[in-house]
Order: structure tokens, then C-alpha cells, then sequence
């Protein structure tokens, strides 16, 4: 294979954030592109570094603020002139200095982003409206202003979320309906078999016997026996002190234990973060106390799957890619070629996301009940304590012990997502097959290897071009404290275990290129797909999963008391459809048509592969809707995007 070089200027433009290295969590874009805007982030440096350490007087302290304050109605409103321009013919890259050239959003999703924020704009007035007239109680007032949303969503075209026509046909968050969501809701990455560390929990209750909602009595030390016992554990919040909770906000840390019956999943315990089990209202629980608890597990998976399933295994954890791709592999490269059209957007969003949910006084601070520093820190141990492999689907099945194999007959997630990582995990090697012909063929490509030392080698290897460098006039003491003068790297990688923990860096086997691919264009669509798209039919109606309780169940009045306030449900319902509501693109159709005859070849195979899989889906959401009342759309081909753009 003959290749030209990486472009000299892509490095430049593609360079690593440095102060991700403090948080130690996922690698992130430096988003100043060219000198003007490095100055810019010095500015920006020095007087935040300032301002944390007291060193500004009261008077200059307020005018940085408001500086700071009108620099972001600036980016804002560079934002608002691209939506503006978008019906004109002109190039985005022109109002984008942030992001390096071709990663910008295109005029077509400009224009999808314009349609999809005046429909968001007029359900949420009507709500407001709704709201502004309503003098009931909060729960009256709530519930007004949802109806305004949904029914101002639905004259414009869009829909409701399923599940509050779930709970509309059912009266509640029924026990048949808390258990589906584990395996078909917006965060099927949770449960997983009992282990042996678990057994302090069966051990609490003292060998009591199970009452199931068909009255039939179970021992719950038998069920476990017999591998019919299923866990949904949110202990990664068990760390969260009262001081990393917002005032007035609550997520607790509670693990609902479910039995595999013959019909599926129905919830056996939960046992809250004060300790306490309880049981299901069949075995005496007060029916207002057992929806408060699963109400309890309901906010803390909300809460796992914004800041861990959602932002940061699919957004975060793809980023390091994205950059490392262009920097060390040629265009005409085959895994560049490859790998490029699923990257589409990605730094665009991210860059996006830093402001809407990351940033101070945005989403997560403003909804979640962990503090923005708190969040944070979840989202980068998370990231760090996952190893790459552990991200690949049939790897992930078999460690939570969910697979085929399980005993779980119908998980609409698992079943429809092993479809298509067998079909991209065909293409792939049909793909990769044509340049890599045995292990020797890998570990003998140059621009490959630089690739993976660039992902999975420790970051004291890095070249110095990786991080941003310090323009020659800056005072050496000056480029210290704003972090461009990188003395000491840390000795971990980018990307945790990257592509394996026995050779970090280092690609050696023709299967394990195939399985990165793999991994990484099945986590750039399906995966994304599947946590993003199903936000707002679960997110949505906060009355079935709120981002955050108004104070622990055990202390609530009742559940009018234990939900978010209309204001904080209004949110919730705006932010959810935002994140979910535009569709850009379709797997197995790159925004331009490969150049390459073979790659187009195989691209159209994949599409027909792609088609029955369609069909395959469909039949089974007819058997779901007959069964459940509610079909998973979210893995059909034709819905799942090319790439992670929302």
C-alpha cells in the first residue's frame, strides 16, 4: 500500500485539549484554531486563573464576569447567524473558528437544527402559557402545561413520548412496565445477572420468600440459584457526598433486584441508600412507598444514562477517534476511509455540548442533582475505569451476563443490536480484508501503528505537536499556568486499555483491527442510536424517570412532593426532545458517495444486509406491540444515523 503523509496542517489543527489531563477523563478537541484564537484562550485562561484566586479586585472581578458574560451571547449569536444563513448558499466553515475546516455543521442540518428549535420554541411557550393561567397545585399546574407540550408537538408533526401513553393506559409506572424498561427503555446498559457480591442484599432480608404479582411464592435463594435473579445497581453514585448534591435536589443510590419469570422481568426488591428493602405491594409495601422507590431507581438511571451510557461512552469516549484519525492516517488510508463518515459531526456536537450540558448554568447543573464538578468527575472515573474492549457488544452481554444465553427470552436492545453488529462487523472485515491480508500486513503499516500509539500509549510517549504549543512571546511562568507548556505527562493513555491491556498502542492481529473497526462504527451509530433516540419517549414524561428528586423517597409526603417542580419538569421535557429530536443521515449512507469502486461495492452489500435487517425488526416490533403495547423502533436501519451528530 502506498500513501501520501497526514497533512503537516492537520496535526496543527487537530491538537488535544490540555486541561482534560487535570480531570483525567476523556480526551477533548482544543478548540482554538489558529493564533488569533489561541490568544483568545490565554486571555480566557489567565482571568479565570485570576479570579479563582481571589487576586482581582470586587470592581474588576465584575466587568471579567461580564466580559465572559457577552464573549458567550457572542458565540451564541454566531450560532444564531449560521441558523439564519443556512436558507442562503454559503459555507458554515466561515462563521466556525473553534473547529478545524470540514468538521463544522453543513447548511442542510443547520437548516433540520432551525426547523426542530421553532417547534421546540412553540410547545414550550404553549406550555409557559398553560402554566402562566393555571392557579391549581403544582401537580395540576405540571400537568397542564405537559398536555400544552405534547399537544402543540403533535399539531407540528412530531409525537408524545410513548410512555406517557403508557402511563395514561395503565394509571402509573406499573411493575410490568418498571421491569420492560430495563431491557427496552432508554438505558438498557444497566442490568445485569446476580453475582456473588450481591449476596449481602438476599442476605438482609433474611431468606424471605418472594410473592409474585401472580401470587405465586418463590425463594429468592433458589431463584438465584437457578440464575433467575437480575440486578439493576446504581452504586456508581455511592460516593456522591451531601456536598456534591445541588440544594434542594436528590439521587440516591438504590439497587432493584428483578426475577426471571416465564413471562419476562417483574421486580422482586429494592433496597434504598439508607439500606431499607422493600418488597412489592403484593407483600404488604405500602403502594405510595413502592412508587416512591421506584421512583428512586428510576432518577438514578436517568442519571447513569445522561452522564455515562449517553454523553460519556458514545459522545466522549468517540472523541479521542475522531481527533487521532485525521492527525496519524492519510486520507486515501484504508481505515481512514473507512472510519471518517462515522465521525461526521462528532467534534461539531461535542464543541455544542460543552456549552448546552456541561457548562456552568447548563443542563446538567441546571437538572441534574449532582453538581457540575460532581458530574464531571462521575463521567471520568467511569471513563477511565472501562477498559476499550469491555465498550464491544457481545463482550459487554457476556459480562453482565444478559446474553442469548441468559435466559431472557425477549430484550428487545440485546437482540436487535447483535444483528447489526454482525452485519458492520462483516463489512468490516470484507472491507479491511482487501489491504490486510495476515497479521504481518498490520503490524507492518506505519500510519496504523502511529494510530494506536496515539490512542492506547501513555501519554508521557506524546509528541509534542499532540498538545498545543505556547507561541514564542508568552512568558514561560505565563504558558505554565494556562497549560501550554507541558513539562510532565501523565503515564496513562487516551483511550483505557486501548486495543488491549496486554499491548497497549500497539496493533498486532488482523482480528483485532477488525474488532476496533467494529467496535467503533457500531458505538458511532446503533449504540448512539439506541441511548439518544429513546430520551424523550422515557425522559420525556417526567413523572416516569425525573432527572432529579425534590428530596429522598423515604422523606417525601408524597409524590407530588418527591418530583421536580413544573419549571424543573419543563426543562426536562425541552432538553430531552432537543437532544433526540433531529435525524441526520442513515448508516450505510455517508453524506458523498465512496470514490473507491470496491468501498462502494461493499457499502451497497451492506445496505441490502441493512434491509433485511428492517424487516427482520419490524416483524418482531409487531409481536412487541402485541405483547407489551409498545414497539423499539430505535434499531431499525432506516432510524439510526451515520454518524453521532445529536
Amino acid at each position: 500500500m502506498e500513501f501520501y503523509y497526514p497533512p503537516q496542517e492537520s496535526k496543527g489543527r487537530y491538537r488535544y485539549d490540555p486541561t482534560s489531563l487535570k480531570q483525567q477523563g476523556p480526551a477533548r478537541l482544543f478548540g482554538y484554531i489558529g493564533e488569533d484564537s489561541l490568544v483568545a484562550y490565554i486571555a480566557e485562561r489567565l482571568q479565570a486563573n485570576a479570579l479563582n484566586q481571589g487576586q482581582l479586585s470586587q470592581p474588576i472581578s465584575l466587568f471579567l464576569q461580564k466580559t465572559e458574560e457577552n464573549q458567550l451571547k457572542l458565540k451564541n449569536s454566531w450560532v444564531q447567524l449560521n441558523n439564519l444563513l443556512s436558507s442562503t448558499n454559503f459555507i458554515p466553515d466561515w462563521l466556525e473558528f473553534s473547529l478545524p475546516p470540514g468538521e463544522s455543521f453543513s447548511r442542510d442540518f443547520i437548516q433540520d437544527r432551525r426547523d426542530m428549535t421553532l417547534t421546540l420554541t412553540l410547545a414550550k411557550l404553549a406550555a409557559q402559557m398553560n402554566a402562566r393561567f393555571s392557579f391549581g397545585s403544582p401537580t395540576e399546574t405540571a400537568k397542564k402545561q405537559r398536555q400544552a407540550f405534547y399537544q402543540t408537538l403533535e399539531g407540528l408533526g412530531r409525537s408524545r413520548p410513548v410512555v406517557s401513553l403508557i402511563h395514561e393506559r395503565e394509571g402509573e409506572l406499573s411493575d410490568r412496565e418498571f421491569a420492560r424498561q430495563r431491557l427496552a427503555g432508554c438505558n438498557p446498559t444497566v442490568i445485569r445477572s446476580l453475582q456473588a457480591s450481591d449476596q449481602p442484599i438476599l442476605q438482609s432480608v433474611g431468606g424471605r420468600s418472594l410473592t409474585l404479582a401472580n401470587a405465586t411464592e418463590v425463594d429468592l435463594a433458589d431463584a438465584a440459584a437457578a440464575n433467575r435473579l437480575f440486578v439493576a445497581d446504581y452504586s456508581f453514585l455511592k460516593d456522591l457526598t451531601a456536598a456534591e448534591l445541588q440544594p434542594g435536589r436528590y439521587v440516591g443510590r438504590p439497587t432493584a433486584v428483578f426475577y426471571r419469570g416465564d413471562s419476562g422481568l417483574e421486580p422482586a426488591l429494592i433496597r434504598l441508600s439508607s439500606g431499607r428493602v422493600l418488597f412489592p405491594p403484593q407483600m404488604g409495601t405500602a403502594k405510595d412507598d413502592w412508587m416512591r422507590a421506584k421512583l428512586m431507581v428510576q432518577c438514578a438511571d436517568l442519571t447513569q444514562h445522561e452522564l455515562i451510557a449517553h454523553l460519556g461512552d458514545t459522545h466522549l469516549a468517540m472523541e479521542a477517534f475522531a481527533i487521532a484519525t485525521p492527525r496519524q492516517l492519510p486520507q486515501n488510508h484504508p481505515l481512514y476511509r473507512l472510519l471518517k463518515p462515522h465521525f461526521r459531526f462528532l467534534l461539531a456536537i461535542n464543541q455544542r455540548g460543552n456549552q448546552l450540558l456541561l457548562g456552568e448554568g447548563a443542563a446538567i447543573e441546571n437538572l441534574l442533582a449532582p453538581t457540575r464538578e460532581a458530574s464531571i468527575d462521575l463521567i471520568n472515573r467511569a471513563y477511565r475505569e472501562k477498559s476499550f474492549a469491555s465498550y464491544a457488544l457481545p463482550t459487554q452481554l457476556k459480562q453482565r451476563g444478559v446474553g442469548v444465553d441468559s435466559g431472557i427470552a425477549d430484550f428487545p436492545y440485546r437482540d436487535d443490536a447483535l444483528l447489526l453488529w454482525e452485519a458492520i462487523a462483516r463489512y468490516v472485515e470484507q472491507f479491511l480484508g482487501r489491504y490486510y491480508p495476515d497479521d504481518v500486513a498490520v503490524q507492518q503499516d506505519p500510519y496504523l501503528q502511529a494510530w494506536a500509539a496515539e490512542l492506547g500509549a501513555p501519554l508521557s510517549h506524546d509528541l509534542a505537536d499532540a498538545f498545543p504549543q505556547a507561541p514564542s512571546w508568552l512568558p514561560s511562568e505565563l504558558a505554565t499556568q494556562v497549560d501550554l507548556d507541558l513539562q510532565d505527562l501523565p503515564n496513562y493513555p487516551r483511550v483505557p486499555d486501548f486495543p488491549t491491556a496486554e499491548a497497549p498502542g500497539r496493533l498486532t492481529t488482523v482480528q483485532q483491527l477488525l474488532d476496533v473497526a467494529t467496535q467503533l462504527i457500531f458505538t458511532c451509530t446503533a449504540q448512539h442510536a439506541a441511548v439518544n433516540f429513546s430520551q424523550f419517549d422515557y425522559g420525556g414524561f417526567v413523572s416516569n424517570a425525573p432527572m432529579s428528586l425534590q428530596q429522598p423517597p423515604e422523606q417525601a409526603d408524597s409524590i407530588a412532593t418527591l418530583l421536580p417542580s413544573p419549571e424543573q419538569e419543563l426543562a426536562q421535557m425541552e432538553l430531552t426532545f432537543a437532544l433526540s429530536g433531529i435525524r441526520w443521515g442513515q448508516i450505510g449512507f455517508p453524506d458523498q458517495a465512496p470514490s473507491d469502486r470496491g468501498d462502494l461495492k461493499l457499502l451497497q452489500a451492506l445496505r441490502q444486509e441493512l434491509s433485511a435487517i428492517e424487516r427482520c425488526i419490524n416483524s418482531r416490533n409487531q409481536k412487541r406491540l402485541q405483547r407489551w403495547g409498545v414497539d423499539y423502533p430505535y434499531l431499525l436501519p432506516s432510524r439510526i444515523p451515520n454518524s453521532i451528530n445529536i
